[in-house]
């Protein structure tokens, strides 16, 4: 079985991923969010998937009849923790993960998935990418 790390480092554009928070506008690098929620979050094995706004959004992103959002959703590996910000008390908006949630509901019929979990107020402990001038640049 692959480590977490490795999980990581496989994602497609992994070190691109960005996240923007609806209640500041700012923008942040997912592996940044994921790096702090692993040192200072908290870990759940058994995040309600009903908690999440997960979803919906994977509704409102992808397709199920287009065969690249299946197949990518199928291989998906539930087992691997997803990233929550908790955005008000036991209200979760998933930064990274929607197919390994859309997986766990549709295919494995999985109420809770493991998840990183971190507070909306939290959001101030990471840098923010500056994506007007240059996504490299922090505020």
């Amino acid at each position: 079985m692959k480590t977490f790390k490795q999980h990581l480092t496989e994602v497609e554009n992994w070190d691109n991923q960005i996240a923007t928070n609806d209640e500041t506008g700012k923008t942040y690098r997912v592996k940044d969010m994921y790096d702090y929620a692993k040192n200072n979050g908290k870990f759940v094995q058994d995040l309600p998937i009903k908690d999440t706004d997960a979803l919906e959004w994977w509704d409102k992103s992808y397709s199920m009849d287009k065969p690249e959002n299946v197949k990518r959703m199928k291989n998906a590996d539930t087992s691997f923790p997803v990233l929550a910000v908790e955005y008000e008390k036991g209200k979760y908006s998933i930064t990274d993960g929607l197919n390994r949630i859309k997986k766990a509901h549709s295919l494995e019929n999985k109420k809770t998935i493991p998840a990183y979990i971190i507070s909306n107020s939290d959001m101030k402990n990471i840098k923010p990418v500056n994506k007007e001038n240059d996504s490299d640049k922090v505020d």
